[in-house]
């Protein structure tokens, strides 16, 4: 059997993504920009898609969707076109500790161009400290940027008390998270939570790779980062990847179709999933939260006295697909910073294993699973030097 558990990572394509993504390729090929019919019919379609994809989130507004490659560029836009555009009011960015690390880089390179950065720390199941958050709000604060869902322990973050601290401050503080995480995988309100971006990116619920969005609130003041020939939006230059973004309307409505029913099934296979691990593998410590406060479609465990990397190793020979160490960053050898984070030591860190859910995932995967690393897991401890105390 083979056994994918990667799916923060990236899903499977669907097979009507693919017809719809076909289809785009090979007849409906024209660009948005032309005078003629076709390309004429492409712009409607291009707008409805921002229709639905607006109307999927509440936004006011289908002009408040900017298609992008994915969600690391529209945390780009959203991060470097908001601090830009707003410098002359401040210079101070709030971020969590757990954020990706596409936004830890972006930050990074704005404190080069004089920004000042704050990490709020999480607690020990990965969620904001909000006496803390609140506490590092400066009246130089022109940004928070904290992720709707932690990619690597599942923890889902406090968006709507985030939103409501920010909305008392008495100067305009833009509220931004990356939701490639809760989109189209639970409920996502941008004016319940008082959002002000949003960034979203299609391969994480089974659509193309290579595409997504940034919702925008009107009146957001933001500059764009990339410069060229106007197309359909002149917020991000270049000709829109059609066929992805047609997929990825796909695979959101198939997703948003599915969406109640597989978030009680999947919360039904984590708590098993759990159950099983802890009552059958010894020493071992559930990263994250429990219950509703973490993503059904995650769970995280560090093993004691071996390695992560060997157990995905040892699991992959198995045919089962995990991962260690956070996505994108799983081939450095630095501890995972989520788990030390979360107050994690470096042998905990070093020892975890995120094992990631699809809608498709079934019980006889999470089955099969568990023995082969119940399996692994006596193996690797047999010729580890390191043992429990007796």
């Amino acid at each position: 059997m083979k056994v994918f558990l990667d799916n923060c990572r990236t899903t499977r394509v669907l097979p009507e993504v693919i017809g719809e993504v076909e289809k785009y390729m090979l007849e409906k090929f024209a660009r948005p920009d032309g005078l003629y019919e076709s390309a004429q019919e492409i712009y409607d379609e291009l707008t409805e898609a921002r229709k639905f994809f607006a109307k999927t989130i509440n936004a006011n507004s289908d002009e408040e969707i900017i298609f992008t490659s994915g969600a690391t560029e529209a945390n780009n836009l959203a991060l470097i076109g908001v601090a830009r555009a707003n410098k002359k009011r401040g210079n101070h960015i709030v971020v969590s500790a757990l954020e990706h690390g596409s936004v830890m880089s972006i930050v990074d390179a704005l404190k080069k161009e004089g920004f000042e950065v704050t990490v709020v720390p999480v607690d020990h199941e990965g969620m904001l400290r909000l006496e803390e958050f609140e506490k590092a709000l400066r009246p130089t604060t022109i940004l928070v940027s904290v992720i709707a869902v932690g990619h690597f322990v599942g923890s889902i973050m406090p968006l709507k008390q985030i939103g409501e601290i920010l909305s008392r401050q008495d100067h305009k503080i833009y509220f931004h998270t990356d939701a490639a995480e809760m989109y189209a995988k639970m409920p996502l309100d941008v004016q319940d939570l008082k959002l002000d971006l949003v960034s979203v990116s299609g391969h994480k619920f089974h659509g193309p790779k290579g595409v997504g969005f940034l919702y925008v609130r009107k009146g957001t003041k933001i500059e764009p980062i990339m410069y060229g020939a106007e197309s359909f939006d002149k917020r991000r230059p270049g000709g829109e990847n059609v066929p992805a973004i047609m997929g990825m309307r796909k695979a959101a409505e198939l997703a948003f179709e599915q969406m109640e029913e597989s978030y009680r099934r999947l919360r039904e296979l984590q708590d098993y999933f759990i159950g099983r691990i802890e009552s059958e593998i010894e020493h071992v410590v559930l990263n994250g939260p429990r219950g509703e406060k973490r993503t059904p479609y995650n769970v995280n465990f560090s093993f004691s006295f071996i390695e992560g990397e060997a157990i995905s190793l040892g699991l992959s020979l198995e045919g089962v697909e995990v991962a260690t160490g956070s996505a994108c960053a799983s081939e450095s050898l630095e501890p995972n910073y989520a788990i030390l984070a979360i107050g994690g030591d470096h042998e905990r860190a070093h020892g975890s294993i995120r094992f990631t859910f699809s809608r498709f995932t079934t019980k006889e995967e999470l089955d099969y699973t568990v023995e082969k690393l119940k399996k692994v897991v006596q193996w690797l401890r047999n010729i580890s030097p390191l043992k429990a105390e007796r």
